[in-house]
């Protein structure tokens, strides 16, 4: 079977022109955060646009901004860019219509050696007495802009008529199986998340660095590894609720929220150096509470590389007993040391993702789960009587115990059932849920 691989367009542009805007009018979403603030956008951000049956994919790029040789942000935000517009097809160089600048110059003359299409769009062009071009736009050697206002939509139509008749035509190449296994990568800021992503996809695409918080937007790649799809996705870095000192960052936090609510299984990155905190065991508890299929990875583990092996072994070994312990509502997933810098075990992670993918997509025959039922209540008298017992669904595992009265089923009750499931069918690293119906209800319904 085949599948189109659709051409790909970059915006790039100085900070504050309006790029995420533009990006989120296009893609008819809001996935990139729209910001006044400078470097807002500090990485690669994918999205998909359908204009009329001509399919493109869209890379919303950090703002380029005056060069400073000891902002090494911005020297990773620069290679970062050059990567999208080496990725690129077409390149539509986004300006302020009401703000020319002189390194919307030097930007020009970037993108003219890149010897990609070049449309010049002209951003916050409101009403007709804004689209005068003026010698600056001229001066950039790139023809006359295009009109548009990314936040009221005039003028974007006639520009998605020229993008779609510059692109290129789509090409068809064999297509892999349907089934796409969805990871989210989390965790809390600077655990290495960033590094985890580019080590599993071979490039630089996350901006890796030592400030807190780089990482804003949602970002997330389509892996293929022995066979089997993955859509992996690196999310910023969830703060304690007090810490969360901006906007921004209130947005991004929600995005990574709904990030872990889209996926099959959140890899929750812990540091090895720190070890795991409260608010490590509040993420896990997030994603466990959405039904997610959970693995720990412990990254960074490298640190104890100097240490004799005996003693190495030692500290992982503390390090598990610490998680188990403070992790004790999640005895069933498993734990993955890991070095994304040197990208030790970094496979291992889809390898178990997989595993875990199949354990949560389980379906247990109706007899058997019966059977389990029954056998847990005769093990143990304190067990409240049932009518049923039987998996509603899997992705993830929700059963179904049917009783009299849901107020004399305590639960302990439930969480006792959970594990004499598991002792059959582990389901591991994957949560079990167990509703109650009550008999008379059902009866009167």
């Amino acid at each position: 079977m085949k599948k189109e691989v659709q051409p790909v367009v970059a915006i790039i542009g100085r900070p504050n022109v309006g790029k995420s805007t533009f990006f989120n009018r296009l893609c008819g979403k809001r996935k990139a955060i729209e910001s006044a603030l400078e470097k807002t956008t500090v990485d690669r951000i994918y999205g998909g646009v359908n204009w009329c049956g001509k399919k493109f994919s869209l890379i919303d790029t950090a703002g380029i901004y005056e060069n400073d040789k000891n902002d090494q942000l911005q020297k990773n935000i620069s290679d970062n860019i050059n990567l999208a517009i080496e990725q690129s097809d077409l390149i539509i160089f986004l300006v302020d219509v009401m703000v020319a600048h002189s390194y919307d110059r030097e930007i020009a003359k970037l993108l003219r050696k890149s010897n990609k299409k070049i449309l010049l769009v002209a951003n916050k062009s409101d009403n007709q007495t804004r689209e005068i071009v003026s010698r600056e736009l001229l001066s950039l050697g790139l023809g006359e802009p295009i009109f548009i206002s990314a936040i009221s939509g005039r003028g974007v139509g006639d520009l998605l008529e020229k993008i779609s008749q510059e692109l290129p035509k789509s090409k068809n190449v064999r297509k892999l199986q349907e089934n796409i296994i969805s990871i989210s990568l989390i965790g809390r800021p600077n655990v290495g998340k960033s590094t985890i992503l580019n080590s599993l996809l071979g490039e630089d695409r996350a901006i890796v660095s030592s400030i807190p918080g780089t990482t804003r937007d949602i970002n997330d790649a389509l892996i293929s590894f022995r066979g089997t799809k993955y859509r992996v996705v690196d999310t910023a870095g969830i703060r304690r609720r007090g810490k969360i000192d901006s906007e921004i960052e209130k947005f991004s936090i929600i995005r990574s929220v709904n990030a872990i609510k889209e996926s099959d299984v959140s890899i929750i990155i812990i540091d090895a150096d720190e070890g795991i905190t409260n608010q490590d065991a509040h993420i896990a508890g997030t994603a466990k509470d959405m039904g997610k299929s959970i693995i720990i990875a412990i990254n960074k583990f490298d640190i104890w590389d100097q240490l004799a092996e005996e003693k190495k072994k030692e500290k992982m070994a503390i390090m598990i007993e610490e998680l188990r312990r403070n992790l004790a509502f999640l005895p069933y997933v498993p734990i993955v040391f890991v070095s994304g810098l040197e990208k030790t075990n970094i496979k291992k992670l889809l390898s178990e993702a997989k595993d875990l993918f199949s354990e949560r997509n389980r379906i247990i025959d109706a007899e058997e789960v019966e059977k389990i039922g029954l056998e847990a209540k005769s093990n143990n008298q304190q067990f409240p009587n049932f009518y049923s017992f039987y998996q509603e669904r899997s992705n993830p595992p929700v059963f179904k115990l049917e009783v009299r009265d849901k107020k004399r089923v305590h639960f302990s009750h439930l969480r006792y059932l959970e594990n004499f499931i598991r002792n059959y069918y582990p389901f591991r690293g994957t949560p079990i849920f167990i509703d109650l119906l009550e008999k008379s209800k059902k009866t009167k319904n």
